[in-house]
C-alpha cells in the first residue's frame, strides 16, 4: 500500500489518519489528569494534528536535470553489453561469428540488457479511504473509529503486519487508553529514551554510516558462511578431494565443485580443499561462492599467494573494487619477495577509492621494476587486474600478454586476456584468446560463457545461444552426484538470464518460454546441441 493512501487527500484535504489523530487528541482532552506516558502521546498528537502540506512543485522541477543525468547514464550503460570479467572468474560471454553489429562492453563482465522497466507502477489497493467533515465526527469514540479502520484494511496484505496496524489494533481493543490517570508506576521520559536507545542502538549505528554498510560484503550479497549443495552423495566418499582433482582435469567443473564441497565438510580445516573449491567456483561462474570459499582458505593459511589474486578478480567481477585492491595488497604483504614494499604507516582501509587505487598501482609498478630482467607473471597478472578496474584496457592487455609469455599454459590468464580484449572493442582477438583457454581446459564454463557474450556483441545470436547451452549442460551434469535430482539446480542463473535475452533478440519468444521453464531438453533440440 502506498504512503499516499495513508496520508494523501484530495489537494491536501482531510484524510483518515488526520481524522484519527484529531479524534485521539479530542478524546485525550476529556480526561482531567494525564499520566506521563499519556502526556507524551498528547504532545505528539497535537504536534501532528495539522493537515498534510502540499509540496513545492518548483523544487521537484529543479531536480529534473539531475534525474535526466542519472537516466542518461543508466541508458548508456544499458546499451553496453559487458563482454567479460577479466580474470579467472570472467562472467562475460564472448563468441565468434560474423560481425554484424557491436555492443560496447562494461568493465569486467558482460551485462545483460534489461527489457523490463526498472520501476513498475503499483496496482490499486483494495483499501478505500473515505473523506468526511470534522462536523461528522464530533461524538465518535476513538476506539470505535480505530476498529472501523482496522476492519477496512484487514484484507490488505501490505498493511496487515506493520507497526501502525498493530498500534491501531491496540486502540480498537481498548489496550491503550488515553484518558486514564497515572498510577505512579509510569517511567520517566529519560528512562523511556534510554530504553529506546538501547533497543535500537544497532540500527542507529548502521544508519549513522550508511555509505560503509552499502559498500560492505553483506550488502553486496557475499555470505559469511558457505552455502553447501543439498543431497551431495560425495559426502560419503572419503576420497572426495582426490576425485575432485580428477574431475577438474577432465573438465567436469560442476562435478569437481561437489567433490570439493564434500571435502571441506569432511575436513573443515583443509586450506587446500577450500582453495580448490573457491577457484573452481570462480570457473563455474559463481563468484559470490568463490569469494566465501577463498576467504575461508586464506583464514586457515594466509600464505596461499594464488588465492589472493583469484579473490581480487572475483571481487572485481562483483564490482567491489575496494576489496579487490585490498586483496592485491594482501598478496604483496604475503609474498617474501615483495613484502618490504608495503609501508607500515598506511592503513589501506582508511583510504578513499582513488587514493587506494593509486597506492596499489604504485606498489605493483615498483614490484615489476625490482627485477627488470626477470618477468614475474603473478605481478603482471595483478597489474592486469588493477588496470581492468580503472578501465585502462590497453595496459591490462600488455600485462596479461607479458604474463602469458612466461605462463602460456594458464587457461585463466587466457580467459582474462580475452575479457580485456573484448571490453576494449577487440572482439575478434578476444575470441581467439577464449579458444586458447578452452583448448587448455574444455570444461572452463566461464570462458565458454564469455565466448557467448562475444557472439552477442558480434550479432551472432544463435551461436551465442549454443555456447550458453553448452555451459548449462556442463553444469547440469553434476546432478548425477546429487541424491535428490529434482530438488536441486546448480546451474548459473546469470547464464539462464543471458540465454533468455538472446532468444528475445532472435524473436523466438516461444523458445524464451522454454528458458523460463528451464527446459534444457527442448532447448537442446531446438538449437541442435548434443
Amino acid at each position: 500500500m502506498s504512503l499516499n493512501k495513508l496520508v494523501g487527500g484530495d489537494c491536501g484535504g482531510n484524510n483518515s489518519l488526520v481524522q484519527i489523530s484529531n479524534i485521539v487528541g479530542r478524546d485525550a482532552s476529556i480526561g482531567k489528569t494525564f499520566s506521563q506516558a499519556d502526556r507524551f502521546v498528547h504532545e505528539f498528537m497535537m504536534q501532528n494534528s495539522q493537515e498534510p502540506q502540499t509540496f513545492n512543485m518548483n523544487k521537484l522541477l529543479n531536480n529534473i536535470p539531475k534525474v535526466d543525468g542519472i537516466n542518461n547514464s543508466l541508458e548508456s550503460r544499458s546499451r553496453n553489453v559487458p563482454i567479460q570479467s577479466f580474470n579467472v572468474q570472467t562472467n562475460i560471454p564472448w563468441g565468434a561469428g560474423p560481425s554484424t553489429s557491436h555492443m560496447p562492453q562494461t568493465m569486467l563482465r558482460p551485462f545483460v540488457m534489461q527489457h523490463t522497466p526498472v520501476l513498475r507502477s503499483q496496482g490499486p489497493s483494495n483499501v478505500q479511504i473515505e473523506y468526511i467533515e470534522e462536523s461528522e465526527i464530533t461524538n465518535v469514540d476513538v476506539h470505535a473509529k480505530a476498529r472501523e479502520y482496522v476492519e477496512s484494511v484487514k484484507n490488505d496484505d501490505e498493511l496487515a503486519y506493520n507497526e501502525f496496524m498493530s498500534f491501531m489494533k491496540k486502540i480498537s481493543a481498548g489496550e491503550l487508553n488515553f484518558t486514564e490517570t497515572g498510577t505512579g508506576d509510569q517511567k520517566s521520559k529519560d528512562e523511556i529514551l534510554d530504553e529506546m536507545t538501547e533497543k535500537y542502538k544497532d540500527e542507529w549505528a548502521k544508519l549513522s554510516d550508511v555509505s560503509d554498510y552499502w559498500s560492505s560484503e553483506e550488502a553486496n550479497g557475499i555470505a559469511k558462511e558457505y552455502s553447501f549443495t543439498e543431497g551431495n552423495v560425495m559426502l560419503e566418499n572419503k576420497s572426495a578431494l582426490e576425485i575432485g582433482k580428477e574431475k577438474l582435469k577432465m573438465g567436469d567443473i560442476p562435478g569437481a565443485v561437489l567433490c570439493f564441497e564434500a571435502a571441506v565438510q569432511q575436513s573443515p580445516d583443509s586450506a587446500e580443499a577450500w582453495f580448490l573449491l573457491g577457484t573452481t567456483q570462480a570457473e563455474n561462474e559463481q563468484d559470490p561462492a568463490a569469494i566465501t570459499a577463498l576467504k575461508k582458505s586464506l583464514e586457515i593459511d594466509p600464505r596461499q599467494l594464488e588465492a589472493y589474486i583469484t579473490l581480487a578478480a572475483a571481487y572485481t567481477n562483483e564490482n567491489m573494487s575496494k576489496y579487490a585492491y585490498i586483496s592485491l595488497l594482501d598478496w604483496l604483504k604475503a609474498s617474501p619477495k615483495y613484502s618490504d614494499l608495503c609501508p607500515q604507516d598506511v592503513d589501506p582501509k582508511k583510504l578513499d577509492l582513488k587514493s587506494l587505487e593509486n597506492h596499489v598501482k604504485s606498489l605493483y609498478l615498483k614490484a615489476a621494476q625490482i627485477y627488470p630482467n626477470q618477468v614475474d607473471p603473478n605481478v603482471q597478472n595483478a597489474l592486469g587486474v588493477v588496470f581492468n578496474i580503472n578501465q585502462e584496457y590497453d595496459k591490462a592487455v600488455d600485462c596479461f600478454k607479458t604474463a602469458l609469455s612466461i605462463a602460456e599454459d594458464d587457461p585463466r590468464l587466457w580467459n582474462r586476456l580475452g575479457a580485456t580484449l573484448a571490453n576494449s572493442d577487440r572482439s575478434e582477438e578476444a575470441v581467439e584468446a577464449y579458444h586458447r583457454a578452452l583448448h587448455l581446459e574444455p570444461g572452463f564454463i566461464r570462458a565458454r560463457y564469455n565466448v557467448g557474450i562475444t557472439c552477442m556483441n558480434l550479432g551472432a545470436h544463435r551461436e551465442a545461444a549454443e555456447h550458453f547451452l553448452v555451459a548449462l549442460n556442463q553444469q547440469l551434469k553434476s546432478k548425477s552426484l546429487q541424491a535428490d535430482i529434482k530438488s536441486v539446480d546448480t546451474s548459473s542463473s546469470t547464464i539462464w538470464t543471458t540465454l533468455r535475452m538472446v532468444c528475445s533478440f532472435m524473436g523466438e519468444h516461444d523458445v524464451a518460454k522454454l528458458v523460463d521453464e528451464r527446459n534444457i531438453t527442448e532447448l537442446n533440440k531446438f538449437f541442435g546441441v548434443d
